[in-house]
């Protein structure tokens, strides 16, 4: 524990490394990875692809009574890991929190800043994702790259794995959740306070209503509907959404996956290489959040009449994909440490449903992440 303090208050450059005991452990030896896993209260899982490095490291904390969180934002991955361990994780009183970086610690933080403010349980809460690029990274030359190429790995199994997550999420949950009113249904492009917005392909929506899900049956509260949309600039719609529905259908073939990791730059054109961006693009990349919750009187049918209550809050920061992750990995993982006692005992839970009863939204506070109110 003494080591997340230290991440989170002290300049890199200054942390004592001597001090950090090195285990090493291959994941497909058993003994060697209980062996490690055993020897800490909670366990940080940085290494990704997590698809392929996740599996084993959950079910060896499992057995050691180790409390897990992690970055992944591959949803058949996180789906899988619900399905073949939540069981064991809940008998056993351990808490496996996937997705604790950038995806989706905001969103849960926004959606349990926004209850809290709203003062009682919305029915709906759409949230448009922003992130405001800057332009010299427009022409990713040298290191005006925007993501390392760890990130684009991961990627690559999501789209692997994308042709069966349909099926996946229907094995998983095969009842839906009930939500009233009945939505009105959208086309893929809108637009929205004069921009044109899409469904996030990030797994925040899904994990949410994972949450929902647990909220539902263990408390009886009335389950929310949470829908994320993002935009970029329009440079970028012609840049990314074409070569990435090719990409997708391309991913069946093996050995196109393998060209995919071996030459990120090219077939990025830049935009991820193995250097991974500069500091300089990295804390001038911003994101926002901006969630509004809305609820109607109970005998409204659809969403066609003007809600009874409407709130929109904001979540924004910087340098998502560094410090914003590692920040919200470190703050989840001492929120288990210090706040157990206000949350489940155990299982492989979402963050929305783990910490919505803790400090969570107060502690990304002190460390630049930034709440507020938009309008009520």
């Amino acid at each position: 524990m003494q080591i997340c303090k230290n991440a989170v208050k002290t300049p890199v450059d200054q942390i004592r490394t001597s001090s950090i005991v090195v285990i090493k452990c291959d994941i497909n030896n058993q003994t060697e990875l209980r062996n490690a896993t055993g020897r800490t209260k909670i366990l940080i899982n940085c290494t990704g692809p997590h698809s392929i490095l996740g599996e084993a490291v959950i079910k060896s904390c499992i057995e050691t009574r180790t409390h897990y969180v992690d970055i992944s934002a591959e949803i058949p991955q996180i789906f899988n890991a619900f399905r073949n361990n939540h069981n064991a994780a809940e008998e056993g009183n351990v808490l496996i929190v996937p997705s604790c970086g950038l995806a989706s610690i905001p969103s849960a933080a926004g959606l349990m800043f926004l209850q809290n403010q709203f003062k009682d349980i919305p029915d709906v809460v759409d949230c448009y994702f922003r992130f405001d690029i800057p332009r010299r990274s427009y022409a990713p030359i040298g290191q005006h790259c925007l993501v390392h190429s760890g990130t684009w790995e991961s990627l690559v199994f999501v789209l692997q794995d994308l042709p069966k997550y349909l099926n996946l999420k229907k094995e998983t949950f095969p009842e839906p959740l009930v939500y009233e009113p009945i939505e009105l249904k959208r086309s893929f492009f809108h637009r929205h306070s004069g921009e044109v917005w899409f469904p996030y392909p990030g797994p925040d929506e899904d994990l949410i209503e994972m949450s929902q899900r647990y909220v539902s049956d263990k408390y009886e509260q009335k389950p929310i509907r949470f829908r994320s949309f993002c935009t970029v600039p329009k440079f970028y719609h012609f840049l990314i959404i074409p070569p990435m529905y090719m990409y997708y259908y391309l991913c069946r073939f093996e050995w196109f996956r393998k060209m995919l990791c071996k030459h990120p730059k090219v077939f990025t054109a830049g935009y991820m290489s193995r250097q991974g961006p500069s500091e300089v693009s990295r804390m001038n990349t911003k994101y926002t959040l901006t969630m509004t919750g809305k609820s109607w009187d109970s005998n409204v049918k659809n969403y066609e009449h003007d809600p009874k209550k409407s709130l929109t809050v904001k979540v924004s920061g910087t340098d998502p994909g560094y410090y914003t992750t590692a920040m919200c990995l470190i703050i989840s993982a001492m929120t288990i440490l210090r706040e157990s006692d206000k949350m489940p005992k155990g299982g492989v839970l979402m963050p929305a449903a783990a910490f919505q009863n803790t400090n969570l939204v107060e502690n990304l506070m002190k460390h630049k992440m930034e709440f507020e109110v938009v309008t009520k």
